[in-house]
């Protein structure tokens, strides 16, 4: 599984974004080219990137850096205005994180990676349990869980001002068969009012569809 595309542009682009706003330092070229990617590639939402490539991609980004947390801090990232792009395009439409959260498999499966399964469940109103299993044959890294522990912590920071708590209970790098990951948020004062705007809106556009189904126009 190699050779196999299995992690979409869109993931480099936001280390991209992360290095030209903080590591400015860092000549990108050279490292695409050590990374065996291109500038057009990475700028196509419709690329993929090997394990292969993702790898070397992120072992010349520690050399060039020294950050061995660069992972996290990149999954972290996709909140900024300069990275927002992923998350309004997948869940910032959605009333709030926990919805966000719910969905968070159909928009990963589907959009960004083809190493794993993403499942989720809600345990609470502030509360979600997500699983990430691995596909067969695949071989990601331990960098690759805490970039994704540092997206699921941009899902609810895009939302509220705090980083959600994120327990790890299992972990395929420590010998279980998936990561488990509990995450849990403070709930916001404005909830309430988030879940009326939006509820009164879907409401509203019912009732003018009615009244002009009602009086048709002449």
């Amino acid at each position: 599984m190699q050779d196999a595309q299995l992690y979409n542009s869109r993931i480099i682009d936001t280390f991209i974004k992360l290095i030209k706003n903080k590591y400015n330092f860092v000549n990108i070229g050279e490292l695409l080219n050590y990374a065996r990617m291109t500038p057009y590639e990475v700028a196509d939402q419709g690329h993929w990137f090997t394990q292969e490539q993702v790898d070397l991609f992120y072992e010349r980004l520690i050399k060039l850096t020294g950050n061995e947390n660069i992972a996290r801090e990149a999954g972290r990232y996709a909140a900024s205005p300069e990275a927002m792009g992923v998350m309004r395009q997948y869940f910032l439409g959605l009333v709030g994180p926990a919805k966000a959260y719910e969905m968070i498999g159909d928009a990963v499966n589907s959009n960004f990676v083809r190493s794993a399964v993403y499942t989720s469940q809600k345990l609470a109103s502030n509360r979600v349990e997500i699983k990430v299993t691995p596909r067969p044959g695949a071989q990601e890294k331990p960098y690759q869980c805490q970039n994704r522990m540092g997206f699921f912590e941009a899902i609810a920071a895009a939302f509220h001002s705090k980083l959600p708590r994120i327990e790890h209970p299992e972990c395929v790098f420590r010998g279980d068969s998936t990561c488990r990951y509990i995450i849990s948020w403070e709930k916001s004062s404005n909830s309430f009012w988030e879940y009326a705007r939006n509820y009164t809106a879907i409401g509203l556009i019912l009732i003018t569809a009615i009244c002009l189904k009602q009086n048709p126009q002449p």
